[in-house]
């Protein structure tokens, strides 16, 4: 760095230290102010705290430029060893007034006039500061009990060898003009010495009616002040005029009259004084004294603004972000005022930096803010050390600032802090405490302690439980606009929890939360607008989730018509706005709309991509779309070692469909070895999940003793729990043949009727023949031969799509099973005639599926019917049956009987079957 740099960086420091000091409103907390300052702006001009000190200390100028800010680092030990000297520090400060008062110095440059004030300043908070911060506080209790914000004005006028400076505000241009004047001269003349006498006896005046104001030095008494404050506004001095303003407006020594208020401050407005422009502002702003004129507030506070008054920049802040709506040129005020001080707008420019994910300058704006006491900044700073933000984690400090904010009334650090206490952070677990709060806060309208106590009550926590209160408080903090509460309150109206069910307000609920967060989340418009409201619980993890799953569900009420119309697009919409959050159930509900096209065109590709995402993240439903898909090759290239590899990934995380789909694999050996013991297993275990496919195959295995032992009373188990988890066709139709056979159940023929006639209504085709053949044969109901026909008639019509549907797996060909269906309609016919023959055909028809699904307990009874009519093939089967132990237990002896009663009457078949046992030594020569 040149010696012109590092002279330039020094006095840059050295008014800039000036700048602050000035400003400071936060006595107590003045020295953390000014080192944050330093700090700051040693890190942004690349040096470190030893390397200024010594530049300081080696000027030429030390002792007349820097020695009070070289007495503030010692005083503070912001030095290399961090050593606190205060006698150095004290002997820096007196220095440069001794050196002017012993040599009767005349003022050389800006920078020696700078550190005067500086010391001024410094050896005032050294001898005086618990004084000084005794009257602050007075003053700013009698401030806080005022409606309005009009601020005061106070001056502190020294002649500098004939240059006026008032050591309240910013007078480096006076002072720069001053000394690059060339005839300096005019400075002590008469005129200007007489005119500099009434002026500064005119600030003694206004400082006078200050100290009466507030009991400084005097006996405190309003009325006074007020005489003084009038002596000195007359006299043409514009601080005067502002507090005459002031006292006017709010009845201090006067009866209150906003009209004068508004003149006097008019008056001091005029002669360019920054406060009185900005309570002028104020008054334009709210109609006080005068008609109420945005315009002219705005011009007012701008010409303050420019003055660099803080609460008008502040003011300015909001004026573009609530009447003018620009967003830009509100943070650059808010950044303005937060520069100069204010701590308001340095807590809504942490708010800035905040959504704007500027971590580090965030934190430094609450820091700022809130070391000065702003309750909303302590919150955010709290909340900065919680969650690392800006800073590294320290709950303990986080703690400390919640507890400090809460015990005066700041609602989210009430809250904060309950949480705390319920988690058991930087404290023991206190769900006592953690209400306590949260019922503070609550009670302060915070609605994110209100959604917390609609937990607590929800699931008893720390409170005893109740649905009705739980409920409430959703209520209160949903109206509030409460992301996570809206979603529990649609959660609410859904289960009927604490309240009726009501589907329509279930989907308001969620539309709800669903809209209002993805407005919030992709513009981020809504939390600059409520910057003013610690709206951190709108950022948590937690409340980003609800959202999405509220669109996810918004999705299910349009595609099942919850509280809302049917609506295929708006579902499809909803489930691709969840599904892009990564929401896994709406990544899936997206593949089957695309599977399916719901809402959207088919893409089987698209299905398949999506299936696959969801599988990969560990749902199991997906997993076992993506072995469907490659087994049937939609939407990729069929391949069965992929299906089954997917089949039982499903299945190891117990998904039901995975276990029945593997079960059906093994039991006819598709893609596996085939077993028919494994088949039955997975069966078994996708029924006791509650599959009703598995359930109703598992009473199949039951009857056919088909990897397990045959047992027909656990096969009418699982038909009867089919029916009782969902109403499912098949099962009706196969409960109708085990009442009507009497497998597993006594014989009830007008239970099965009942259950045809159910399967039949849905549709199902097997269960319309045997419909017809009850009213045919009177079986469970009035012999009806002509209602009956023409249900096989209705059946092989209207239901061959429906056929097609369920054979699909036999034929390719859908003319083939059009055939069949009307070769089982003729057979049906027949046999409505006690035709023999008929009542064999129909047990073939059962026996191979043709027309109709394979069914072996159809097949015997048509086959057991047809024998006992004296149909020859119909006995030869039955023996059949009997010999194998087809739906029956083994019975040789019976079986013989009837293949030799079959031979007899001349069938090929019986006479060739009794002629092989007879060689196998079995029977004898028959």
């Amino acid at each position: 760095m040149t010696l012109d740099n590092e002279n330039n960086l020094l006095k840059e420091f050295l008014k800039g230290f000036y700048r602050q000091i000035i400003k400071i409103d936060d006595y107590k907390n003045y020295e953390s102010i000014l080192i944050e300052w330093i700090k700051d702006y040693l890190i942004n001009n690349e040096i470190n705290i030893k390397n200024i000190l010594e530049l300081m200390e080696v000027h030429e100028e030390n002792e007349k430029w820097f020695s009070s800010l070289i007495g503030f680092f010692y005083e503070y030990g912001l030095n290399d060893l961090n050593i606190i000297d205060k006698n150095k520090s004290l002997t820096l400060y007196l220095l440069i007034s001794n050196n002017i008062n012993n040599d009767n110095n005349e003022l050389f440059s800006t920078y020696q006039l700078l550190n005067i004030i500086i010391s001024k300043y410094l050896l005032s908070f050294y001898y005086y500061k618990d004084i000084i911060l005794n009257k602050r506080d007075l003053i700013t209790k009698e401030f806080n009990n005022l409606e309005e914000n009009q601020t005061m004005s106070y001056s502190q006028l020294e002649n500098f060898n004939g240059l006026e400076i008032n050591l309240c505000k910013d007078e480096i241009n006076v002072m720069e003009k001053y000394f690059d004047t060339q005839n300096n001269k005019k400075y002590y003349s008469n005129e200007n010495q007489l005119d500099y006498d009434k002026k500064k006896e005119l600030i003694e005046l206004n400082n006078l009616g200050h100290c009466y104001q507030y009991g400084i030095g005097k006996k405190k008494d309003i009325f006074k002040a007020f005489e003084f404050y009038l002596k000195s506004a007359d006299g043409g001095n514009s601080d005067a005029q502002n507090n005459l303003g002031y006292c006017y407006q709010n009845g201090i020594g006067i009866i209150k009259d906003e009209k004068k208020a508004f003149e006097w401050y008019f008056k001091s407005a005029n002669k360019g004084n920054t406060h009185a422009q900005y309570n002028l502002g104020v008054c334009y702003q709210n109609g006080i004294g005068i008609k109420k004129d945005d315009k002219k507030s705005f011009e007012c506070y701008f010409k303050s603004a420019k003055g660099e008054y803080s609460l008008a920049q502040n003011a300015l802040g909001d004026y573009f972000q609530n009447v003018e709506k620009d967003l830009e040129k509100s943070i650059y005020w808010y950044k303005k005022s937060a520069e100069n001080g204010n701590k308001i707008a340095q807590y809504k420019s942490g708010i800035h930096y905040k959504y704007e994910k500027n971590e580090k300058k965030a934190f430094e704006n609450f820091k700022k803010s809130a070391n000065q006491g702003y309750l909303n900044s302590q919150f955010e700073l709290g909340y900065c050390y919680e969650n690392g933000f800006g800073i590294d984690v320290n709950v303990a400090e986080a703690f400390n600032l919640y507890k400090i904010a809460s015990e005066n009334g700041q609602s989210a650090a009430q809250c904060a802090l309950g949480t705390l206490y319920k988690n058991g952070q930087c404290t023991k677990i206190d769900m006592e405490k953690a209400v306590y709060w949260y019922n503070k806060a609550a009670e302060n309208e915070c609605e994110e302690a209100q959604y917390n106590l609609g937990r607590c009550y929800q699931y008893g926590n720390g409170v005893e439980k109740d649905e009705v209160k739980s409920f409430e408080y959703y209520k209160k903090s949903a109206e509030k606009g409460h992301l996570k509460a809206q979603f529990e309150l649609g959660c609410c109206y859904y289960k009927g929890i604490g309240t009726e069910v009501n589907k329509t307000k279930t989907f308001e609920s969620f539309k709800a939360t669903a809209e209002k967060g993805h407005f919030l989340y992709q513009s981020g418009t809504e939390r600059e607008k409520d910057s003013e409201k610690a709206v951190y619980w709108h950022d948590d993890k937690v409340t980003k989730n609800r959202v999405i799953e509220a669109q996810y569900n918004l999705g299910v009420c349009y595609y099942n018509g919850i509280g809302v119309e049917k609506n295929n697009e708006n579902a499809f919409e909803y489930y691709e706005m969840a599904a892009n959050k990564e929401f896994l159930n709406a990544q899936l509900e997206l593949g089957n709309c695309y599977y399916l096209g719901i809402g959207t065109n088919i893409n089987k590709s698209k299905s398949f991509e999506l299936y696959k995402i969801a599988a990969e993240r560990g749902l199991n439903v997906a997993k076992n779309k993506i072995g469907y898909l490659y087994e049937n090759g939609e939407g990729v290239k069929k391949d069965l070692a992929q299906a089954i590899y997917w089949y039982r990934e499903a299945a190891k995380n117990g998904c039901e469909v995975a276990f029945y789909n593997l079960g059906y694999h093994y039991k006819y050996g598709i893609g596996v070895e085939k077993n028919e013991i494994k088949a039955f297993e997975l069966y078994k275990k996708s029924a006791e999940k509650g599959f009703v496919n598995a359930q109703n195959n598992l009473g199949f295995l039951y009857i056919m003793g088909e990897g397990v032992q045959k047992d027909f009373e656990k096969a009418n188990y699982w038909f009867q729990k089919a029916t009782a988890v969902d109403e499912n066709e098949v099962t009706y139709d196969n409960l109708g043949i085990c009442f009507e056979l009497g497998i597993g159940t006594e014989k009830d023929e007008n239970k099965a009727f009942e259950f045809y006639k159910k399967s039949a209504e849905k549709g199902y085709i097997n269960a319309k023949f045997h419909l017809g053949y009850c009213y045919v044969n009177g079986i469970g109901t009035k012999i009806d031969k002509e209602r009956g026909l023409k249900l096989y008639d209705d059946t092989t019509e209207k239901g061959k799509n429906n056929a097609i549907l369920y054979l699909k797996l036999i034929y390719e060909d859908n003319e083939k099973i059009a055939s069949d269906l009307n070769l089982v309609n003729y057979w049906y016919k027949r046999s409505a005639e006690n035709d023999k023959l008929a009542l064999y055909k129909l047990g073939e028809i059962y026996e191979l599926g043709k027309g109709v699904n394979r069914n072996e307990i159809r097949a015997y009874s048509y086959y057991k019917k047809a024998a006992e009519e004296g149909c020859v093939y119909g006995k030869y089967k039955l023996g059949f049956h009997f010999y194998h132990g087809i739906i029956v237990d083994v019975d040789k002896e019976k079986a013989i009987n009837l293949y030799k009663e079959a031979a007899e009457d001349g069938n090929n078949d019986a006479k060739e079957i009794l002629t092989l046992l007879n060689k196998q030594d079995e029977i004898d020569e028959w």
